[in-house]
């Protein structure tokens, strides 16, 4: 086959994984994190319940628990020993002692003190479980409060005044049914796509020098690497398109900006997930080494992004290997478009990072091998 005839669309007839990557996967991959996370919020989470009391109160806060979506409180456990047992095989996820006197404190007005341990190793989960405990416990005590004082005489405005007398109102302002399905699927998939970019474009270059030696001079380099790797870098972005609509269809987002910045955003990430690509299998010359480190760059790309733990709180490593992610930078340009509908000042610092990863192409076009031996056992389909 003539070099000058060795283009994108011609390696995707010739590599089903390519295709594949290039094509169908990545969508039904997106798809398959929407089907998971359909309920959007945890249900029914395995809560324990240690009962020294055994009164109707104690019995009453149990059923206010339980009312909660998110807890389940048909645990019981005779002591506080089996209870912590149970929270540290799994069994549960959170343990709840309610001390003895519960009742007569309460009703004596000592507020009474109930303790809660959950696991905080599962970070979604504990936190999610840590609030629905202290939401439906504040309206427990607010409404047992009431009922102590107009069992007292009070009038009912008096009684609610007395029982609650600051009653904080708490909005999410970028997520306001706390949906874990929006939360997660809107980040977890660019990581994931990053790493399809990189290895597609792994895969398309190493065919290419695979069948026929580069030209020697750069100019001509840079044509046939722009024959290439077109095809690949215009389905990959429509791939991140459909995914945007993707979004809006199954889980209701909707930007609160204009749409344009991100799918220019996603143009950007694609080129500069290439550059990085390119610039990677110049420095090892071997497509397999080249695909480990690859692997090995991009992996932490969901933890470094910032949304699940602040990236002003990690480490100056962590916070260098994010900022070397492309992904990183196109997350915090979906974040300031989709949630804060942030000005313009506010997205031009992630667009201008991600072209700055364009900067080493020209140099690793220049150091890419003229061509690859193919090792049978190295060999990557």
């Amino acid at each position: 086959m003539e070099p000058t005839r060795l283009n994108g669309w011609q390696a995707l007839r010739s590599q089903p994984w390519l295709l594949a990557l290039a094509g169908w996967l990545p969508p039904l991959m997106t798809l398959l994190f929407i089907a998971v996370f359909e309920t959007g919020t945890p249900q029914s989470l395995p809560v324990g319940v240690v009962d020294l009391d055994h009164t109707a109160e104690s019995r009453s806060l149990q059923r206010y628990l339980d009312a909660s979506p998110a807890l389940d409180m048909l645990n019981p456990y005779p002591s506080a020993s089996e209870g912590a047992e149970a929270l540290q095989r799994g069994d549960v996820l959170a343990l709840l002692i309610i001390p003895r006197d519960f009742g007569r404190d309460l009703r004596l007005s000592l507020s009474p003190e109930v303790v809660a341990f959950y696991n905080s190793q599962y970070l979604l989960a504990g936190k999610f479980i840590s609030s629905a405990l202290t939401q439906s416990g504040m309206t427990f005590a607010a409404e047992a409060g009431v009922a102590l004082r107009l069992g007292q005489g009070y009038a009912l405005p008096q009684a609610v005044a007395a029982a609650a007398p600051v009653r904080p109102q708490i909005t999410s302002l970028y997520n306001s049914g706390m949906s874990y399905a929006r939360f997660l699927v809107t980040t977890i998939t660019p990581a994931l796509w990053q790493i399809v970019i990189v290895v597609a474009t792994l895969l398309t270059l190493c065919w290419r020098l695979e069948k026929a030696p580069l030209p020697a001079t750069f100019s001509a380099r840079s044509i046939a690497l722009w024959q290439l790797l077109t095809p690949i870098s215009l389905l990959l972005w429509l791939q991140g398109v459909l995914i945007l609509g993707l979004y809006s269809y199954f889980l209701g987002w909707s930007p609160e900006d204009s749409l344009a910045w991100l799918v220019a955003g996603m143009a950007l990430m694609v080129l500069a997930v290439q550059s990085m690509a390119t610039l990677i299998l110049s420095a090892v010359a071997n497509k397999v080494r080249a695909l480990s480190l690859c692997a090995a760059y991009l992996a932490p790309a969901f933890a470094f992004m910032g949304i699940t733990f602040p990236r002003g709180d990690m480490n100056m490593l962590a916070r260098v290997w994010g900022n070397l992610m492309p992904s990183t930078h196109y997350i915090e340009l979906q974040v300031a478009v989709a949630d804060h509908g942030a000005p313009l000042a506010t997205l031009l610092p992630p667009l201008l990072i991600l072209l700055l990863f364009l900067l080493p192409l020209p140099l690793a076009i220049h150091a890419l091998p003229k061509q690859l031996n193919i090792n049978p056992a190295e060999q990557v389909s």
